[in-house]
């Protein structure tokens, strides 16, 4: 009970029994202790260095030794450990302000100078400081626009391990990402393992830009949708955060749930959210490159779901493709 104090228990069970019977000398401690001199000898010179036992002994003669009463001994330790704990917490409030200093000085570089509700950051390194820097700043909720959901790759790409210790602060994490046909299994392992720790994740055929969204207060995303990597902007202004957050929630309705642990999400002839926005995007007359940057794949497997559409459409062409689509009602 009193080892903050210094006392361990055996050292308070002798500070306690010679209160009771302060004349007992080391012997008589020891047996009724039912302990060795040793170690009443060691609890001894515990309370002499802590000030709770002093010496009576005086010029002209050896003396012996006298307990200091709990309320000025103890009441002195007490004092002292408090001082103690007070300065503790200053230290760490300062070493707090370092970090937040240096957290600063992390995130700002590649930063633009001019500062404000609105922040610019170039460089797919100063992109990468910059989300984790808000994402482990939020205290509340975290909103995420994430076209892929595994750590090591681009700078927006979900950093599932810091994710996963919001989830274990108690911080509300959602989490929109496309519903992708051409899934890892690394990426299946990611979704499943935030799902399992409590995130929130539903699945667009499609996602108009990369965007976190920390406690409503800061939001981060890209200078160039179409080139994500190139930079970002971090914006504090509060209308501007109305609007994004507005537009995550509106793109939160209209997403669908994940699909079963497997990624299977329904007949094998049925076409997924990913091919009917592929046919909306080829309709609408965008390049292949600009499709696979909308679906947020590689140029190799936009291609490659074209050829097994057309397979399945019968068509030789896009032009083919795109009519077949739009009679079968599917554009």
């Amino acid at each position: 009970m009193l080892r903050v104090l210094g006392l361990d228990s055996s050292t308070e069970a002798v500070y306690r029994l010679m209160l009771e019977h302060p004349s007992w000398g080391v012997d008589r401690l020891a047996e009724a202790l039912d302990t060795d001199r040793p170690t009443v000898a060691r609890a001894l010179d515990t309370l002499a260095d802590l000030a709770l036992l002093r010496s009576t002994a005086t010029a002209g003669s050896s003396g012996g030794l006298r307990l200091v009463p709990p309320r000025a001994g103890l009441g002195a330790l007490l004092d002292r450990r408090q001082n103690e704990l007070a300065r503790t917490q200053l230290e760490i409030d300062a070493s707090r302000a370092a970090v937040d200093d240096l957290l600063t000085d992390y995130t700002a570089l590649g930063r633009d100078p001019e500062g404000g509700v609105v922040e610019r950051f170039t460089g797919a390194e100063a992109v990468r400081r910059l989300q984790s820097d808000l994402t482990g700043r939020a205290r509340g909720e975290l909103l995420a626009l994430a076209p892929t959901t595994v750590s090591g790759g681009g700078p927006w790409e979900i950093d599932v391990p810091l994710h996963l210790d919001l989830l274990a602060r108690g911080v509300k994490v959602r989490v929109l990402h496309l519903d992708s046909t051409d899934g890892t299994p690394e990426r299946r392992r990611a979704v499943r393992e935030l799902t399992r720790a409590g995130a929130e994740i539903r699945t667009l055929p499609s996602l108009p830009l990369q965007l976190r969204i920390a406690d409503g207060a800061s939001a981060a995303l890209p200078l160039d949708p179409g080139d994500p990597d190139q930079g970002a902007v971090l914006l504090r202004e509060p209308g501007a955060l109305t609007g994004l957050r507005a537009l995550f929630t509106y793109l939160w309705d209209e997403a669908a749930p994940l699909p079963d642990a497997d990624g299977e999400s329904g007949e094998p002839g049925a076409y997924s959210p990913q091919e009917r926005a592929l046919l909306r995007f080829l309709a609408e007359g965008l390049t292949d490159e600009a499709a696979a940057r909308r679906l947020g794949i590689s140029l190799r497997s936009e291609r490659r779901m074209i050829s097994g559409l057309s397979e399945r459409f019968g068509a030789h062409s896009r032009f083919q493709l795109g009519l077949q689509a739009a009679r079968s009602g599917l554009v």
